[in-house]
């Protein structure tokens, strides 16, 4: 049987685990995936379908090409981890058309693609400076990726 959760309640239910495994503010701590989902919208929600095989930071690690099983109807993947700060290879994500919601703690943040350009948007909580900066130098990367492949084709 296939559990479904709406996008909030997966929000207060990954937030509050991720909140209890994060770490003291100011230290320092290894990015972590606690589980990825796939996001389905129904009658205009957002509903998790649970998809236990769905590793996004270990599916593209290195840069490895991200293929996972995604049913039709799938609209987002959906990630809780220790930080907001979208990983190295999260664009992977956006090469199969999907945005990608993370959740850390009280934030929730999607990466998605826009007129071909990549942003980062919170849609509860904020970004910390130092998390600003990191997020802003991690969006050139996933641009200037997605630039040369433009240029390429």
């Amino acid at each position: 049987m296939t559990k479904r959760l709406t996008l909030l309640s997966l929000a207060a239910l990954g937030g509050a685990t991720l909140l209890a495994a994060a770490p003291a503010a100011g230290t320092s701590r290894e990015l972590r995936e606690m589980r990825c989902d796939m996001l389905e919208q129904q009658r205009g929600r957002m509903v998790t379908i649970e998809a236990p095989d769905l590793h996004v930071l270990e599916q593209t690690a290195g840069g490895r090409a991200f293929a996972p099983a995604i049913p039709q109807g799938i609209a987002a993947i959906s990630c809780g981890r220790t930080s907001v700060v979208p990983a190295a290879w999260d664009d992977r994500v956006i090469h199969l058309g999907l945005p990608l919601f993370i959740a850390a703690g009280s934030q929730l943040g999607v990466l998605e693609i826009d007129n071909g350009r990549y942003r980062f948007r919170f849609l509860h909580g904020q970004a910390r400076p130092e998390e600003q900066a990191q997020i802003d130098e991690r969006l050139q990367l996933f641009q200037s990726r997605f630039d040369a492949a433009q240029r390429q084709q």
